[in-house]
């Protein structure tokens, strides 16, 4: 005190710096912002307190806004106090995002944590620059882009593509070959001219190490994208041919559910209520016509003719126009969804959202619905989802002895192929047809 008074009465200024006061880490569960920290639109204390609250207001769960919070705006705070800064920076948030998706590609980390952090840091900058934040779709964070001439490569493709591929399988596609694009520029290719079959097997080889699961669709979607180069004549040899074929995956036989595991997630849902009725009126439907998750979220007011009990679509997945009866059960049970639970809105899909701002209901939420009902009814999971009511309705058909041609139509399917996988074993249909063990003795009748 002495010396600031020596310092303001003699005008001496030192040029010893005094250290800075060490960053005040604030907890956003146990700290509430201050009336300067509230009224200064970069404090990132302040914007991340907001956001928190503004989660809790658009109706989320209390545990999905832990998670949000946990995983995301603790995790922002944090690398702002790191970097001995309590002002909101767009850098740092890029940096962070860049840097988790980077160890979601490689493996290591969860989609899960990432998206908890990409949503949360999209969520915080919506509220410094609105005030406010909204519920929609989170656009792409950073996104790598292949360069050119590879990037155009890709579009062409596509565009071809697109004529005989599914959109799912088209999203696919685009993201195995985007792949492969990165790899070749990593591995310091620019132009196709300097490629060989060589260092087509090298990018391959490092591209599997990013596929933890289907790596021969992958492969063979890289195969599609060579060959097609090789069609347009930008390539003198058809490269596709230098790719290795895999061993033949081991099939699985997709089990649906038996008749009272089926029973038990049907009378799980508390039809008393509106959330109640439309898991059941979504479950029911999909266990009496077979149809995806991406298709049952889809579905329109209009979608239903009531006096012909009839549903008309066109298929997510395949772009398909499809016809299917309407069981009274099903009906009913919409038709009680409707005018008993459905809130009342403009929007056109059956399905909506109950929590937050109304809005149609994903297919990835559809699946939750039923992964929850499952687990609170005792359901054993056992790689089972919303998909395994489409395998119980295909079961079903085939123990009723419908022909395979005919569930072929009510899968949706455009060929058989893509259908069988869908169909469990029928157990008792291999009993009667199974054959007697003999033993080596008894072999052509010798003892």
């Amino acid at each position: 005190m002495k010396h600031v008074e020596f310092a303001a009465a003699t005008g001496y200024k030192s040029s010893l710096t005094l250290p800075r006061a060490p960053m005040l880490r604030q907890d956003i569960w146990k700290s509430i912002p201050n009336a300067e920290q509230l009224a200064d639109p970069e404090d990132v204390f302040a914007l991340a307190w907001r956001t928190h609250r503004a989660m809790s207001a658009l109706g989320l769960s209390e545990k999905t806004v832990e998670q949000y919070t946990k995983g995301g705006l603790v995790i922002i705070l944090d690398r702002h106090y790191d970097a001995g800064t309590d002002r909101y920076s767009d850098k740092i948030l890029d940096r962070l995002v860049g840097e988790r998706r980077l160890q979601y590609e490689q493996g290591q980390t969860t989609r899960a944590l990432y998206q908890n952090l990409r949503k949360s840091a999209y969520w915080l900058r919506e509220m410094h620059r609105t005030g406010n934040i909204t519920v929609g779709r989170i656009p792409n964070w950073g996104q790598r882009e292949p360069v050119e001439p590879f990037q155009t490569l890709l579009k062409e493709f596509s565009v071809s593509a697109e004529r005989t591929m599914a959109k799912t399988s088209l999203k696919v596609a685009r993201s195995a070959v985007r792949r492969f694009l990165f790899e070749l520029e990593d591995h310091g290719f620019s132009t196709l001219s300097d490629i060989s079959p060589i260092n087509v097997n090298r990018c391959v080889t490092s591209f599997t190490s990013h596929y933890a699961g289907g790596l021969g669709s992958a492969i063979s979607c890289v195969r599609l994208f060579l060959h097609f180069l090789h069609e347009r004549g930008l390539t003198a040899t058809d490269l596709s041919l230098s790719l290795p074929e895999l061993v033949a995956a081991r099939k699985m036989f997709h089990e649906g559910f038996a008749e009272d595991e089926l029973d038990r997630l049907l009378a799980h849902p508390d039809r008393d209520t509106a959330i109640g009725k439309r898991d059941y009126a979504m479950m029911v439907l999909a266990a009496q016509s077979g149809l995806r998750a991406c298709d049952v979220v889809r579905l329109e007011l209009g979608s239903i003719n009531w006096r012909t009990r009839e549903i008309c679509l066109t298929q997510h997945k395949t772009g398909e126009p499809l016809s299917l009866p309407l069981e009274p059960e099903s009906g009913n049970a919409i038709a009680d969804y409707i005018l008993n639970g459905r809130p009342d809105t403009a929007i056109a899909n059956i399905f909506l959202c109950h929590t937050g701002v109304t809005r149609p209901l994903d297919a990835r939420s559809a699946s939750a619905v039923i992964s929850r009902h499952m687990k609170q009814a005792g359901v054993p999971a056992e790689r089972r989802a919303f998909h395994a009511l489409r395998r119980t309705f295909g079961t079903r058909l085939l123990q009723n002895e419908v022909s395979l041609e005919l569930i072929q139509q009510l899968l949706g399917h455009r060929d058989m192929n893509s259908m069988k996988p869908y169909l469990s074993i029928d157990e008792q249909g291999l009993k009667m047809c199974s054959l007697p063990l003999l033993f080596r003795g008894e072999v052509g009748g010798r003892r």
